[in-house]
């Protein structure tokens, strides 16, 4: 026997304290450990010792001292937490021996879906009643008979439906592996994710949606690591498929008149947010929540009453301040919690147990004083409770308060308001808010405490941007800064208007035959406002020579306007520094921009100028040198010259901005022409194909929106990728930099005509 012979001999007083059966039976044992000479072998023989010793005062110790020996014999590591389980069954020799081959049962299909029966029975004896805990076993069981590669969801299976936190009856967890079953046969680690997570963002669908959501996934996902974000259920993709799904109301339709409800409720405003903010958050299942002072809820809920539920119930767990001790470790009930939120709701508003009746069906009478066990929930309207969430928000909120102590008499209220804004949002990193609160502060004047007199001359934004890693976005992933450039004096439009002069007059003439006139004449036309003369005496000559008369014999006057709206976006990255014969390409670009500005002014087609440059993605920073409304006047014209080479290019965020502003304005024709030097590049914004494949998406979306985007660039390299960003007709590489100048309008021209 070796290993263990070595370990009684040296420590012979252990193995007289067992009886003289227990003797025998620990040699068993023991013995499937002999080829090990570790210390995990001598450990394994303290332990296995001193539990056969804590059994032999203890009821049923000989059908107990069975039911490890057969284990034993199967694997030495099922013992111990054997041992552990053993301990929480009852005291019934039927119930021991029906238990132990289960587990054997389990272990010998898979092993380590054996172990998690084992350790996982104490955590199912206090969730679960007998006759369920023989369910749990079998459904996994079942599961296992699948020719897919499925231990790793059911051992997630047997972890998750027997925690305290769950909710999910048994009979809704079958269906659920029946559907981990259909994700292992692509990716066994995906199915595991969906066990873990993902079906909880199926509680708004039915059995048959849920099932489409799956083949959505399975069918649009081709890596493991697509995939297993897919099924993690907090993806953007996920949420998007599954509210593709739900058919019913949508947030943004109803969020105010949910703010109103909930602020008559709390007597006080309340934040109502969309929850796709919240994706990436830990234990997030793609349903209601709450981070302590903003309500998140799903884009899509089937029916109004369910929303409003949702957001009520949330209000509830807003206000609740008993999740963490005082020594800050997060303690709590989430079954508690939620009935207890029902509760105190329903006091207040009692005509709300219709709706909840009506929507989840077999609620008992007298809910929620007493929930009977076979309708454990969840119930659909109440969403996850996140305290992590709520002690982080707490944190950050507590650390940004200190740091703007030093600048003086800045309100705390003040702060948490502007916070809870941002991070309502989906921004949550300290740093990052930090720095944009830094920068607020930075240009704001405190005339008064008052919120409402605040102002500030840097706007931010967040926007999206796409990982062709993932196929999916990252939400809330940019931070764009609009400020407005500086408008210093200076003479760059000055000069290049007396060194120009003649080709801006030529320019402006131009641009003035482009202009429509108010109404235009069409003559001998068949239908019209008038009676053309000229055509009906031509018509009467004809008929008296014998030809038919002629019906175009009228004249159409037809208004016409030029409805075109352009919006510029001149790159200020550092590589406009280069020079070329003796010149600056960002100069270039200026007086490309100034011959530009001259030929719209006299066209009256409405434009705007914004330069661009970034530094990383929670600095993407627009300069507005002219928005749509202003005139083009002389402190125009210094911010254009003013402009000066800066950071780099996340084209991606820029585009997604320009969108912006071009959505909120009104022309049938609208136009985004890109000034680019270089290829898109920025701090953590990965490899070339991935810079490249957020651009592209980028310009779709824009072009979604009826806008036509245009890049111009003077990067002899960049063939290749722009080609991937955009098609030939959308883009135009410039053979010289220098002609940059003259062949703008021309483009524009060509653009709108």
């Amino acid at each position: 026997m070796g290993a263990i012979e070595d370990f009684l001999k040296e420590n012979p007083d252990l193995l007289p304290r067992l009886s003289p059966a227990a003797q025998t039976v620990y040699l068993d044992i023991c013995a499937s450990m002999a080829h090990l000479r570790s210390r995990k072998a001598k450990d394994f023989f303290i332990r296995t010792l001193l539990n056969l010793e804590a059994l032999e005062d203890k009821p049923l110790k000989k059908r107990k001292q069975k039911g490890v020996l057969r284990l034993s014999r199967l694997n030495w590591a099922l013992v111990t937490p054997y041992f552990d389980a053993v301990q929480f069954l009852p005291a019934d020799e039927k119930t021991v021996h029906r238990w132990t081959l289960l587990a054997e049962t389990l272990a010998q299909k898979d092993i380590d879906v054996g172990l998690a029966f084992l350790a996982q029975t104490p955590n199912a004896m206090e969730t679960l009643d007998l006759e369920e805990i023989w369910t749990w076993g079998q459904q996994a069981m079942a599961a296992l008979n699948s020719p897919n590669r499925v231990w790793r969801p059911v051992k997630a299976y047997l972890e998750e439906s027997a925690a305290a936190r769950c909710s999910i009856p048994l009979a809704q967890w079958a269906f659920y592996l029946e559907q981990a079953d259909r994700i292992a046969a692509r990716s066994p680690s995906a199915a595991q994710t969906f066990i873990q997570h993902g079906n909880r963002a199926c509680l708004l669908l039915n059995e048959s949606e849920t099932i489409q959501w799956i083949s959505d996934g399975l069918e649009d996902c081709r890596t493991d690591e697509e995939l297993e974000s897919f099924f993690s259920g907090t993806s953007l993709k996920a949420l998007e498929k599954r509210d593709d799904l739900v058919s019913g109301v949508s947030l943004k339709e109803r969020s105010n008149t949910l703010s109103l409800i909930c602020e008559a409720v709390m007597g006080r405003p309340v934040k109502i947010r969309s929850n796709t903010a919240l994706v990436g958050q830990k234990d997030f299942s793609g349903g209601a929540a709450t981070d302590g002072r903003t309500i998140f809820l799903p884009d899509m809920v089937p029916n109004f009453n369910l929303m409003k539920l949702m957001a009520l119930h949330q209000t509830m767990l807003l206000e609740h301040e008993q999740f963490l001790e005082t020594s800050g470790k997060i303690l709590f009930d989430p079954l508690a919690l939620h009935l207890d939120a029902d509760q105190r709701m329903l006091q207040g508003l009692p005509n709300l147990r219709g709706d909840m009746t009506q929507i989840a069906t077999g609620l008992p009478q007298n809910y929620p004083e007493k929930l009977a066990r076979e309708f454990r929930g969840p119930l659909p309207w109440w969403g996850d409770i996140l305290p992590q969430l709520r002690s982080e928000t707490d944190a950050t909120i507590r650390t940004i308060q200190d740091k703007a102590a030093a600048y003086g008499d800045v309100p705390p209220e003040l702060v948490e308001s502007l916070l809870t804004s941002m991070m309502a949002d989906g921004q949550r990193e300290v740093d990052a808010l930090w720095q944009m609160f830094q920068e607020m502060l930075d240009n704001m004047v405190f005339d008064s405490p008052d919120p409402e007199d605040l102002e500030a001359n840097v706007k931010t934004f967040f926007y999206k941007e796409w990982d062709q890693n993932l196929s999916d976005y990252k939400m809330e992933w940019c931070l764009v800064r609009q400020r407005m450039a500086d408008d210093e004096p200076n003479r760059f439009v000055e000069e290049v208007r007396s060194r120009l002069h003649g080709i801006i007059g030529l320019i402006r003439r131009q641009f003035t035959r482009l202009k429509p006139e108010r109404f235009k004449k069409y003559r001998a036309q068949p239908t019209g406002d008038g009676l053309d003369i000229d055509a009906l005496v031509e018509a009467m000559v004809d008929m008296r020579s014998g030809s038919f008369l002629s019906e175009n014999v009228y004249i159409r006057r037809d208004k016409r306007i030029r409805d075109v709206a352009v919006l510029f976006l001149l790159d200020l990255s550092g590589s406009t520094e280069e020079e070329v014969n003796g010149r600056r390409v960002i100069d270039i670009q200026k007086e490309a921009m100034v011959l530009m500005a001259e030929a719209l002014d006299s066209l009256d087609d409405p434009y705007a100028i914004y330069g661009f440059s970034s530094e990383g993605r929670h600095r993407v920073d627009l300069f507005v040198i002219k928005d749509f409304a202003e005139p083009y006047n002389d402190q125009i014209q210094y911010r254009l010259g003013n402009l000066e080479p800066l950071g780099l290019t996340r084209m991606g965020a820029v585009l997604r901005h320009g969108r912006h502003k071009l959505d909120s304005t009104q022309a049938a024709v609208k136009l985004m022409v890109i000034l680019t030097d270089g290829r898109p590049y920025d701090l953590e914004y990965g490899n070339l194909d991935y810079a490249i494949a957020d651009t592209r998406k980028a310009i779709q979306e824009v072009r979604q929106k009826r806008i036509h985007p245009f890049i111009i660039t003077s990067d002899q390299k960049s063939t290749d990728y722009l080609q991937r960003i955009a098609p030939q007709t959308q883009s135009i590489i410039l053979p010289k930099v220098e002609l940059l100048p003259t062949l703008l309008p021309a483009i524009y021209k060509r653009l709108t005509v």
